[in-house]
C-alpha cells in the first residue's frame, strides 16, 4: 500500500558509505531488546537483519542506522550517489496502520514509480517485503532465504 510523505521518511547518502556491519547492527538490536522494555515492537527489524546476515549477499548491501531505522544501500554503486531503502522503526512514529510498518525508497534515477516511494506492509510480511524492494531497486537477490 502506497502512503503519503511523512517527516523523516527518506534517507539521502552521498559520498562514501561509512556504515556499520550487519553483525554490529544485530548486536546493537539485541542489546536494545535486553535493556529496554518495549523494544519487542522492533522485532521485524531484527528479523530483516537476520535474513540479510543469512542471505549470502550481506557483503553487497551496506547498512546504516538512523536512530532505530535501517538505511540500506547497494554497495555496487559506482558514482557515490546512493539510492536508499529505509526500514522505518516504530520509534519514527510513521503514520501506519496497527500491525504495519513503512518501507521507503529514495532514488537518483528516473523510475517507473518515481524517485520516492513509501509503502506500508504488515509486520508479519517484513522480510519478504524488504527483499522484494531490494530485488526491484538494487537487483540483488538473496542466495538463500
Amino acid at each position: 500500500m502506497r502512503m503519503k510523505v511523512f517527516p523523516l521518511a527518506f534517507a539521502s547518502i552521498r559520498g562514501e558509505v561509512r556504515g556499520t556491519t550487519w553483525d554490529a547492527v544485530a548486536e546493537w538490536y539485541d542489546e536494545l531488546r535486553r535493556d529496554h522494555e518495549g523494544f519487542e515492537s522492533h522485532q521485524y527489524l531484527r528479523d530483516i537483519v537476520a535474513s540479510v546476515r543469512a542471505s549470502g549477499v550481506a557483503d553487497r548491501l551496506g547498512v546504516i542506522t538512523s536512530m532505530h531505522d535501517l538505511v540500506v544501500v547497494s554497495l555496487e554503486t559506482k558514482n557515490g550517489h546512493y539510492e536508499t531503502i529505509k526500514v522505518i522503526s516504530p520509534s519514527t512514529m510513521a503514520p501506519v496502520d496497527d500491525g504495519c510498518f513503512a518501507l521507503t525508497f529514495f532514488g537518483r534515477k528516473k523510475r517507473r514509480h518515481g524517485r520516492e516511494e513509501i509503502q506500508q506492509h504488515p509486520v508479519a510480511d517484513a522480510v519478504p517485503a524488504f527483499w522484494r524492494l531490494v530485488e526491484e531497486k538494487f537487483g540483488i537477490s538473496p542466495a538463500a532465504r
